[in-house]
């Protein structure tokens, strides 16, 4: 199918924008972020043919204008993104929704390269940073709540000090806002508020009454939501577009069918659909819930005077109530399980071996789903008749109780649903499905959880996104594993292989870095030996290098290590967990501007998102191949269907998973053209493994000293 070519005047707009910014910076041209940009163009043009992708069904074929672009270290892919997508939608009169994973990268985008791209070129647009709301003040929640910690605080489980100074500081807020000294946005708060202050003054999308609320014109969301509607781009994070995705889309961005999204950092958009699309069933919690469903009922027919409408309904939601805690009850005795995982921190579970749900499991939620369903339907119908009354000029009892009750039943009505899907999910659960379900149990409770959730996002994002978007661009400088889309492929859901492109780093690797791998080197699978190696190397490894950053695949190891750490070497590293990200950065970078040497431990968290260059980071360590822990059960859900399909786990998901994080963390090493420096790998595996070859011909050109 040959679709439409990129016009000469598209061609001229992006080139002359190109030319511009690079002039007005005195930057000279990069080639492969040209390619970057001539890729995209291309794409968001139609101007590719398009293959067939073998789908029976029309409709299971991606509909928007898709490039995806794994551009390397020193690319400027930002530029590369920007200047194509903004000519091209304006072109197409549409939104460009632009996503990033992470607070830091939209501070760059907000505060430095949107700016930038407007003063040094002629391309006009305005932009603003789009938030949920969860980052904005809601009044009639705020009153909601302040009215419940006066008079039901035991519900809450905190002491009355706690509750006294909570309330204080809503009414602190409450007054601020009143009297516009603040604006109602969070983010603009000098003292950001906790989880549970957050919770008490903000609204979700369950319980937000949208137009029907007598605080609509003052509502600083809504304020914002109309903000959005008139500029050209809308700077949004991953969770955001998810989150309007799951409710339907263009509830709280554009609607899809108008949107050029584009996500930067796109490699972690396949971990977050499933996080947004997964479901949970907490047995416990959710019995005490339907407990308090029933209690609110009674007391909401009674507040709005509804006997006549829902009054005769209420003995029989009484007796599915029960119903239903008992049927939680009779699961719960189901589920007397071989426990698996480690525990700790992390709550051990047993996943359903090829999701097959054993049948007086399937059969315990089926009667679930019988007495719920009875449930969801008084409380549809007292959403819709408390809707009738928010209608009303003078609603019988008042305008702020019928808005409080609109608010409970939305939430219970989200909480009830969601048990509902769960339960269908797992009637429905067969082999030839990509979802896994698993129960989780806390250590040293009995609260059990069922869970279902899709181990390959390609489906959800194809149904949510790609059929419906009118173009999207992906990027990061980690999609692919040495060249190979194949993982990414399976996970994005975007199978046609046209709309992939590699640019590699601008760098002068071979001159700027080496890869170091000691030839006597512990084998990091044997984890006793190893770690005592590590003990042994890095107080030298550390001596010879005043900015390092050693990076672990286990939070156990590594404090291991540091515990067994001479105290002269201790006194010169900084280890995660003892303070914040942010702090410990900043007295890295405070002790050697002091000319005094500085290390820093870290996890994953450390090898993404880091921006340390020249003299600030020399040496990165990599203690071991971070291969992911077999004991998640997505993973472990994944890696049995490609089994089942005759493919190997370790070479089509542990392996390119590793690769990708590897890569991610030699790229902290060279940031800027003058960079130098060195990668010491302290995993034999990388040197006697048959997959050794494959991991560093992924990695960067450095030079490789094996001696």
């Amino acid at each position: 199918m040959q679709m439409p070519m990129l016009t000469d005047q598209q061609k001229q707009l992006i080139q002359q924008a190109y030319r511009d910014y690079l002039a007005a910076r005195e930057l000279r041209p990069r080639s492969g972020q040209r390619q970057m940009i001539a890729h995209i163009a291309r794409r968001l043009a139609g101007d590719e043919t398009l293959p067939d992708s073998g789908a029976d069904d029309a409709e299971e074929r991606p509909s928007a204008r898709l490039a995806v672009v794994e551009a390397g270290t020193g690319t400027g892919k930002t530029l590369g993104y920007l200047i194509p997508a903004l000519v091209m939608a304006a072109d197409e009169k549409k939104q460009v929704v632009l996503s990033t994973a992470t607070v830091a990268l939209q501070g760059q985008l907000m505060d430095k390269d949107l700016p930038d791209l407007l003063k040094h070129t002629d391309l006009k647009f305005d932009y603003a940073l789009g938030k949920g709301r969860g980052r904005f003040f809601c009044e009639v929640k705020t009153e909601q709540a302040r009215g419940e910690l006066s008079t039901e605080a035991t519900l809450f489980d905190q002491p009355a000090a706690v509750t006294q100074a909570l309330l204080e500081r809503i009414d602190t807020l409450t007054e601020s806002f009143a009297g516009q000294q603040w604006d109602g946005d969070l983010d603009n708060l000098e003292d950001q508020p906790d989880a549970a202050l957050r919770r008490a003054i903000t609204a979700t999308s369950s319980d937000c009454l949208g137009a029907l609320c007598s605080r609509y014109n003052e509502c600083p969301y809504f304020a914002h939501r109309a903000r959005l509607k008139e500029v050209d781009l809308l700077v949004v994070n991953h969770d955001l577009v998810l989150s309007d995705l799951a409710l339907g889309g263009g509830v709280v961005l554009p609607d899809p069918a108008e949107t050029l999204f584009v996500f930067d950092e796109a490699h972690h958009l396949p971990e977050k659909a499933l996080g947004h699309f997964s479901l949970r069933l907490e047995l416990s919690a959710f019995r005490q819930f339907i407990e308090q469903v029933n209690r609110h009922s009674v007391k909401m027919v009674s507040e709005l005077q509804a006997y006549d409408d829902l009054g005769d309904d209420l003995s029989d939601l009484e007796f599915q109530a029960r119903e239903t805690r008992d049927q939680l009850r009779q699961i719960s005795d189901l589920l007397d399980l071989d426990w698996q995982g480690k525990g700790g921190s992390r709550p051990v579970f047993y996943r359903f071996p090829l999701g097959q749900v054993p049948e007086p499991l399937r059969i315990g939620l089926i009667e679930l789903t019988q007495h719920l369903k009875p449930i969801t339907g008084f409380l549809n119908k007292a959403h819709k008749l408390i809707g009738q009354q928010l209608r009303m000029t003078n609603p019988p009892a008042g305008q702020p109780v019928v808005q409080s009750w609109s608010q409970q039943i939305g939430q219970d009505l989200e909480l009830v649903q969601g048990a509902v899907d769960l339960a269908r999910q797992y009637q429905q659960a067969d082999a030839e499905t990509p979802n896994a379900f698993w129960v989780e149990k806390a250590e040293g409770k009995d609260d059990l959880a069922l869970m279902c959730s899709p181990f390959l996002a390609g489906g959800v994002l194809n149904h949510y996104l790609w059929q419906r978007a009118w173009g999207a661009v992906m990027t990061s400088a980690t999609l692919s594993a040495g060249g190979d889309f194949s993982r990414f492929r399976v996970h994005s859901g975007i199978h046609d292989e046209t709309a992939y492109l590699r640019v590699p780093g601008a760098f002068n690797y071979a001159e700027q870095g080496v890869i170091w791998l000691p030839a006597n080197a512990a084998n990091a699978g044997q984890q006793d030996q190893h770690t005592q190696d590590l003990v042994q190397r890095l107080p030298g490894l550390l001596a010879e290098h005043a900015a390092t950053l050693v990076l672990f695949s286990s939070r156990a190891q590594m404090e291991s290590v540091y515990e067994q750490l001479p105290a002269a070497t201790q006194q010169a590293v900084q280890c995660q967990g003892q303070k914040s990200r942010e702090a410990i950065i900043e007295t890295h970078q405070r002790l050697l501007a002091d000319n005094q040497s500085s290390a820093i431990f870290g996890l994953a968290s450390f090898s993404e998102g880091i921006d340390l260059p020249g003299s600030a980071l020399t040496q990165v360590i990599i203690a071991k191949l971070p291969f992911s822990v077999p004991d998640d059960p997505l993973q472990a859900a994944s890696a049995e269907w490609i089994e089942r399909r005759g493919g190997n786990p370790f070479m089509q998901l542990t392996l390119p998973e590793a690769i990708i994080r590897l890569t991610q963390a030699v790229g902290r090493l060279i940031r800027k053209d003058d960079d130098h420096g060195r990668v010491v790998i302290l995993d034999a595996r990388v040197r006697t493994a048959r997959y050794g070859s494959m991991v560093l011909d992924a990695l960067p050109p450095f030079r490789r000293d094996f001696s």
